[in-house]
């Protein structure tokens, strides 16, 4: 009844953390996602973009689609390595006894497929421990050419992908939920969606 009691604040990027602006914690970053992909990934991989997923691990996220992507496309194994993040764990597709339960199922499935699809130099992983630095790895991997993929199942606002197109990162969302709308305005596209539900058309969105 008294509405001067409640204050409406819309969802939105944290613009002090998230920006395209060089910061000293990049030089980290960058020496950090450098020594991991050397430990992970072909040697005749290293020049490649990465697709970069950062979601939290759960089913909702869907993970593992990411994975089948690469899977079913060879021009995209050619293009682009895969780099999953989980925080707080320096080598996570290795050692995720830690975990929850459900968070290491949800790895032990993607570790299976790697394995079926022989995708180990393909896929790398490693930790960013919290919002500045996972600012920080979009705007490293904004200067290799890389992407921000998001293949949930359904986002109800979707602000991840905002966050890294925030710091010039080019992004790949589904198509279920918030970034239907927040990714298309006045007939302009500011990302590309994809059905989660597909692998194929995941990597005809990542290789777009």
């Amino acid at each position: 009844e008294n509405e001067s009691r409640f204050a409406v604040v819309p969802p939105g990027v944290n613009r002090e953390i998230f920006n395209p602006q060089p910061d000293s914690l990049d030089a980290r970053i960058e020496e950090r996602i450098t020594r991991v992909i050397q430990r992970d990934l072909g040697e005749e991989r290293l020049g490649l973009p990465l697709v970069l997923v950062s979601s939290r691990l759960d089913v909702k996220k869907n993970h593992i689609a990411a994975v089948q992507a690469f899977a079913v496309n060879r021009r995209l194994r050619e293009r682009a390595n895969l780099a999953l993040v989980v925080r707080g764990l320096e080598s996570p597709l290795e050692d995720f006894g830690e975990l929850s339960p459900s968070e290491a199922a949800i790895l032990e499935a993607i570790v299976k497929v790697i394995d079926q699809h022989d995708l180990q130099d393909v896929v790398t992983a490693f930790p960013l421990n919290n919002q500045p630095e996972l600012a920080a790895a979009y705007r490293v991997l904004r200067k290799t050419h890389s992407v921000f993929c998001l293949p949930a199942l359904y986002e109800p606002f979707g602000l991840a992908p905002l966050e890294a197109m925030s710091c010039g990162l080019p992004a790949v969302v589904t198509r279920n939920g918030g970034p239907s709308e927040s990714m298309r305005e006045d007939g302009k596209r500011f990302g590309v969606l994809i059905d989660p539900m597909d692998a194929h058309d995941i990597a005809r969105g990542l290789l777009e």
